[in-house]
């Protein structure tokens, strides 16, 4: 099915005016809410999903140069069961960069060039994993930085920061990207971390909702069993934390609550923690994030698009 019939489902109709482009970039296989993410931009009608290119994870790989490539299957498996056919979907870079002068290529960053130099007006990348893909096409394009909006799901806490997951992927990337001229919306790890749930909210939430509700809660329980650490103290063992839909909720949310702050892009020291740069362009630091407005936006949206009782 085409997605705009999944959207008719929704019975929302929004302003063309309102509508942004969006490329999500995703490691859609690193651990299990990726794909809640990817589910609650395609379930957005103000949210042109113009594709998704597939991220890699490499801190936990098997052997090097292997995870990109389970990003890749496991977003054509979300897709496949959402039942929607004509997103295209791109594989990204295999190994972060070695310098933040390092361009790679793949069939996902020449997607991000072309999308950005042909657009009318800026674009949203979507990053919710490694910044590698993201980095590799603004050092090949430079030209296209002015083009994009990134929207940064990482980085530890201000003011210090800390060895957060999304930067240990790639620490030179996101380097780059902190160095480079495109605009940042960042949300820290403090702030993503709120955007927490229960195993019980998911299964009378999430689960109902056809074969995507049922993969999605599935594939997550199934990670926390397999995954669960007590010194991970984002897991409780009955909890997961849905992170990566903040790069939805910053484009669905009003404009008008003043819950974000600009901060000049901080260096990022050896350690990952950050080093205070006054000489850094302005980003956008989120400070916080409406959990019901999001939460309840994507259960509302998974729903009506695919429970039965609602269809």
């Amino acid at each position: 099915m085409k997605r705009t019939e999944i959207l008719e489902r929704l019975h929302i109709r929004v302003p063309k005016n309102s509508i942004v482009p969006v490329i999500i970039d995703t490691d859609a296989k690193n651990e299990a809410d990726d794909q809640y993410a990817i589910m609650h931009h395609l379930l957005s009608p103000k949210l042109k999903v113009l594709g998704i290119v597939a991220a890699h994870y490499e801190s936990k790989a098997d052997s090097p140069g292997t995870t990109m490539e389970k990003s890749y299957e496991e977003v054509l498996r979300v897709l496949d069961m959402a039942e929607i056919e004509d997103v295209p979907v791109y594989r990204g870079c295999k190994l972060p960069l070695q310098s933040i002068h390092e361009k790679q290529d793949a069939p996902g960053v020449q997607f991000m060039i072309e999308e950005a130099r042909k657009a009318d007006g800026k674009i949203f990348i979507a990053a919710q994993g490694a910044m590698t893909n993201v980095a590799s096409a603004i050092n090949t394009a430079p030209d296209i930085a002015e083009k994009i909006i990134i929207l940064w799901n990482g980085g530890g806490p201000y003011p210090k920061g800390r060895a957060e997951f999304n930067v240990m992927q790639d620490p030179d990337a996101v380097r780059a990207v902190l160095a480079g001229g495109a605009e940042i919306w960042q949300t820290p790890q403090d702030v993503y971390a709120s955007l927490e749930v229960s195993l019980a909210e998911l299964s009378r939430r999430v689960r109902p909702c056809g074969k995507i509700g049922a993969y999605l809660y599935e594939q997550l329980t199934a990670e926390n069993l397999a995954a669960f650490r007590p010194e991970f103290l984002l897991r409780s063992g009955e909890n997961w934390t849905l992170g990566d839909n903040t790069t939805a909720a910053v484009l669905l949310m009003n404009a008008f609550r003043g819950n974000w702050h600009m901060e000049h892009a901080p260096l990022i020291k050896e350690d990952l923690t950050y080093a205070e740069n006054p000489n850094g362009k302005m980003i956008r630091v989120y400070d916080s994030i409406d959990v019901r407005f999001t939460l309840e936006d994507f259960f509302s949206k998974l729903e009506l698009a695919y429970k039965q009782d609602t269809l």
